[in-house]
């Protein structure tokens, strides 16, 4: 499904750590996946070739090198030369590879990165894996990389520990990066990462840009991987929680019943596979949404029938939270003969 609505390339696991995840790149392969499988890599493993090796023999099409500070690399020349070997061997066995590391000070940073570009790297990825980045001081970072890398593509990653991995990510893009890490709902390690949803939607309505991915499918696929995660999504949850797309305040009930949606929604909700609905409560007893309502069953009430309408919803939501419009329609036709 993924591949249906257009994401071009997938992160699948660690094929050099786990098991389950060289044969889950198999498996995919198998099926005949079109989407371009990528596999994290262990820049700082022992033996960084047999690393490559066994990513390449899981049928992984690109190589994630991520650099952190371990026990075997002892000193700063041997992080450098640990860098020329492995992109250098994985480019040796025609291998697209990617590399980065997080939170590193500038100068060693333009020190990596040059050093990546000499062994040949097909993409470099700017990290915020705490989620602690401020999204300009992120966009800085970016900013700073492609002026190192030039046109090598550049990836962004980012957490969601302080609730802007979607906000960093996009200042990412507007520092230059090409390529966006997202996971629907916004799943991932501790508070998660950049939701793919909230993300694709950003790019496409904030920005302009055009992502060739079928928005329409966006919400099937969300509530796919809500199921399988048996990650229920909170319902306030930005473009595929049940609540996006509820209305009951008086005005706003009034104004998509004229036909204003614009007025108090971004985007309409078939857009990404959602739907709308109108619900009559405590904010909507003002008359402007009933006469609309009722305007729409080409219905012409009186005052009084306006009366005792609002006087029949708020019985019924003492004992209800709200009353949905189907309701609200059986309600009018028995008060308006």
């Amino acid at each position: 499904m993924l591949e249906e609505m257009g994401i071009p390339e997938i992160e699948v696991g660690y094929a050099a750590g786990i098991k389950e995840h060289a044969e889950t790149f198999k498996a995919l392969k198998k099926e005949g996946i079109k989407m371009k499988l990528s596999s994290h890599a262990r820049m700082y493993t022992e033996d960084v070739k047999n690393e490559v090796d066994d990513i390449i023999d899981a049928g992984a099409d690109i190589i994630n090198f991520l650099l952190v500070p371990d026990p075997v690399l002892k000193t700063k020349n041997a992080v450098f030369d640990r860098i020329t070997e492995g992109i250098e061997y994985a480019k040796s066995q025609n291998a697209y590879v990617a590399f980065g590391s997080g939170r590193v000070i500038p100068k060693y940073w333009k020190k990596f990165c040059e050093l990546a570009l000499e062994a040949g790297v097909d993409r470099i990825v700017v990290y915020d894996g705490n989620g602690c980045a401020l999204p300009i001081s992120f966009k800085d970072n970016v900013e700073f990389t492609k002026n190192i890398v030039k046109d090598i593509p550049v990836e962004v990653h980012t957490h969601n520990d302080l609730g802007l991995a979607v906000a960093t990510t996009l200042a990412g893009v507007e520092g230059g990066a090409e390529i966006v890490d997202v996971v629907f709902n916004g799943l991932g390690d501790r508070a998660g990462n950049a939701a793919t949803e909230e993300v694709i939607m950003a790019l496409e309505i904030l920005y302009g840009i055009n992502t060739n991915i079928k928005l329409d499918k966006i919400m099937e696929v969300s509530q796919l991987i809500e199921k399988y995660s048996k990650t229920p999504l909170q319902p306030h949850k930005a473009i595929v929680g049940k609540n996006c797309f509820v209305h009951e305040s008086d005005l706003h009930v009034e104004q998509i019943l004229i036909g204003n949606w614009v007025t108090w929604e971004l985007f309409q909700p078939h857009v990404v596979g959602q739907s709308r609905k109108l619900i009559f409560g405590a904010t909507t007893l003002q008359d402007r949404a009933i006469r609309a309502k009722l305007a729409k069953m080409a219905l012409k009430p009186t005052d009084k029938h306006i009366k005792i309408l609002r006087r029949k919803i708020q019985d019924k939501i003492k004992t209800q939270e709200y009353i949905s419009e189907e309701e609200l329609e059986n309600l009018a036709r028995k008060v308006i003969i």
